[in-house]
């Protein structure tokens, strides 16, 4: 298969966020006076979106999730984005990318997009890409985050794209959206035994440099007769 859209996650795909994220859940525990979860249980608090986080591990109401929703912004706008760092390769696979003509980039990633631009512009990573689709306060979901994308990009051929994740939202949105889906089981997401399941896996990549590889085996490459016009299937 050849693809000209790769679309990526943001936290544990992009960029290791864990330190931030889960030194920030802590930090909300003690600023708010919430037992602790255990270490395995905050490890899943990164990839989906957090009040459904907040609201499953500590067993918070919905407006008790807002509150804490609202603290752990407060401290990981500050102080968690900068206990982040770029996987390893990533700069490598975007400037594949980015020198294969007409093939793009993009981020679908459930992280608010306050918090989630901050984490682009932070690597200078925001100018990498075609498009970016965030969470926002309603709450979309990855596969329609991923249909954002397409929709930005004028993107009519679903067969062409291809979402690169590490947690069970990629692979269910992009099987909800009808794209391709490759996993990234060297992060957080795919620890529990059958949970590539009834995904619509293509690849999987066991460390960085898997993907590196798989994206310089798939990118596709075709002519732009009109190098000013943005090129779409």
């Amino acid at each position: 298969m050849r693809y000209r859209l790769f679309i990526f996650d943001l936290d544990g795909t992009l960029v290791d966020t864990s330190p931030g994220i889960m030194r920030t859940v802590r930090h909300v525990e003690e600023t708010m006076g919430i037992p602790p979860i255990s270490d395995s249980d905050l490890r899943k608090f990164i990839g989906p979106p957090l009040e459904d986080s907040f609201i499953r591990y500590h067993h918070a109401t919905e407006e008790q999730a807002r509150e804490m929703v609202a603290c752990y912004r407060e401290r990981y706008g500050t102080i968690g984005v900068g206990e982040a760092a770029v996987y390893p390769g990533i700069p490598e696979i975007l400037d594949t990318i980015e020198n294969t003509p007409g093939t793009y980039a993009a981020v679908a990633t459930l992280k608010h997009r306050s918090m989630a631009e901050k984490s682009l512009e932070r690597f200078d990573l925001t100018r990498r890409f075609a498009a970016i689709a965030a969470g926002t306060d309603e709450h979309p979901s990855k596969a329609d985050l991923i249909r954002q994308v397409m929709d930005t990009l004028d993107w009519t051929d679903p067969g062409s794209a291809v979402m690169i994740g590490d947690s069970r939202y990629d692979g269910v949105g992009a099987l909800e959206a009808g794209v391709d889906f490759v996993p990234l089981t060297y992060g957080f997401g795919f620890s529990e035994p059958g949970s590539l399941q009834g995904l619509p896996t293509v690849y999987t990549a066991e460390k960085p440099e898997d993907l590196v590889q798989f994206v310089l085996n798939t990118a596709a490459w075709r002519p732009n007769p009109d190098p000013t016009r943005r090129l779409a299937p």
